[in-house]
């Protein structure tokens, strides 16, 4: 769990085995890229499906240039938008084909997303361009919940921004907010008769739903709908926790933000690494610890039972080292699916960190996230809301190992650090179930899940 690991793509995953392209989400089969446009009946189909996508990502990547930004998106609604015709010029080879798509079109026609689709193209092609619009989403984040003032202007008003900063109070809240807080000031694109979603994400959600009927046609057929699987893991993933939607089309809302810390003016930037460990690294773990790498998680699929093993280790590693790395894992249905070691360099990179962790979580699926850190304890102070733990007079260091759960509480593995001079020892540990894990807010976010009431009046210990 001390590594310095490496990067690793995890969103670098094939959907035709054997290709690696441009864009990192592939759509394929067990066939080779040759053999399935040799041999897939809706080969056409497929090809053109990923047309859309690899179109959207010229339009990602161009999301600062106006001009090209506009040519990009408006393709992939007409490649997407043509995905349909190409499947009903194929109706010939899918059995009952009539039957099938009749409640499929039904499906997308009573859905406002796809209707808009469709008029979009038509606009595109009859009367000319989209009416899109750039706007300024500007916040500032000093929590880990979505508490903080913002407002949305248009991008040309670029000093508007920072009335935020200049409207914060003189209070305790205020020197909060200068200490801590960061600005963050993210560029949306809005058509005018789609106000209410950003515009790229408006197609990646259409794909995902073409996508649907494109798997279909091809279980009509009695073929293996196309899968998605990571190249560098061969992790199949399954489309029931993402709608369609390719991992690299879900939460890019990174790639148009910017960061700074309202305390200097400098950029808020993280380190997050993925850690995968090879058969050296395993080797040279189990040597200096004792451990066995391939228990780590333990024998059960079992959220709870992962944690409690990973916290054995955890605390295995922290006697040797006597330090541990925040790691956090992201597990799903009790198995590990993605491990990242995090290095805020402040409070203010924490809950960057925590809202970066729940963007993992959308894009993998992950139904359960375990997160083990030092952290600084202390009993909570109602009177004394901003007052964090790492500063209080009767602060306390302790390791911890934090599971929260989609369909569960959170529950927190503690043993409290001792330390004289070089050494160091843990103290018993205890286990803390349902308490206010303020922290994990922003994946409940992700989730769909209600910040339970109750935890906004407790005021026992606190932590960061």
């Amino acid at each position: 769990m001390n590594s310095e690991g490496s990067e690793l793509d995890t969103d670098f995953l094939s959907r035709t085995e054997g290709l690696q392209g441009v864009y990192p989400d592939w759509r394929g089969s067990n066939m080779t890229q040759v053999e399935r446009h040799t041999n897939c009946p809706l080969a056409a189909v497929d090809r053109r499906l990923e047309d859309a996508h690899q179109q959207w990502h010229q339009a990602e990547a161009t999301y600062f240039d106006p001009d090209a930004f506009r040519r990009n998106i408006q393709t992939a609604i007409q490649t997407l938008r043509s995905v349909t015709f190409v499947l009903q010029n194929n109706k010939r080879i899918i059995p009952d084909f009539d039957a099938w798509y009749e409640p499929w079109r039904e499906r997308l026609k009573a859905d406002g997303l796809m209707s808009w689709m469709v008029e979009a193209r038509n606009r595109i092609e009859k009367q000319g361009d989209l009416e899109a619009h750039s706007f300024v989403r500007a916040a500032i984040v000093a929590s880990y919940l979505e508490e903080g003032p913002e407002i949305q202007v248009p991008a040309d008003l670029f000093s508007a921004p920072w009335t935020l900063v200049k409207n914060i109070p003189d209070n305790l809240l205020g020197e909060h907010l200068r200490q801590n807080g960061v600005l963050e000031v993210e560029r949306k694109w809005i058509e005018n008769s789609l106000p209410e979603y950003e515009l790229l994400d408006a197609v990646a959600i259409a794909y995902g739903r073409i996508s649907q009927v494109v798997d279909d046609a091809h279980r009509q057929m009695g073929l293996e709908p196309p899968a998605t699987t990571n190249m560098l893991t061969g992790e199949a993933f399954t489309d029931g926790w993402r709608n369609g939607r390719l991992p690299c089309m879900i939460s890019h809302r990174e790639t148009r933000t910017a960061r700074f810390r309202l305390s200097d003016g400098t950029p808020a930037e993280l380190e997050r690494k993925a850690v995968k460990f090879d058969a050296a690294e395993a080797e040279r773990v189990s040597a200096r610890y004792d451990i066995d790498p391939k228990n780590a998680f333990g024998s059960e699929n079992n959220n709870r039972a992962v944690l409690q093993s990973l916290f054995e280790t955890a605390k295995k590693m922290f006697l040797a080292d006597r330090y541990h790395d925040s790691i956090v894992f992201l597990l799903r249905n009790g198995a590990p699916i993605h491990i990242m070691s995090l290095r805020p360099e402040d409070q203010s990179q924490k809950y960057l960190m925590m809202r970066g962790v729940a963007d993992d979580v959308v894009r993998s699926g992950a139904d359960a996230v375990i997160f083990i850190s030092e952290v600084w304890i202390s009993q909570a102070d109602p009177n004394k809301r901003y007052l964090r733990a790492a500063l209080a007079p009767d602060r306390r260091e302790a390791l911890t190992a934090t599971l929260v759960a989609k369909d569960d509480g959170p529950v927190q593995m503690v043993a409290e650090i001792l330390r004289d001079g070089n050494d160091v020892a843990l103290e018993q540990t205890s286990i803390v179930t349902g308490h206010a894990a303020f922290a994990f807010a922003p994946i409940y976010k992700a989730w769909g899940k209600e910040i339970p009431q109750e935890w906004l009046g407790m005021f026992d210990e606190s932590s960061d």
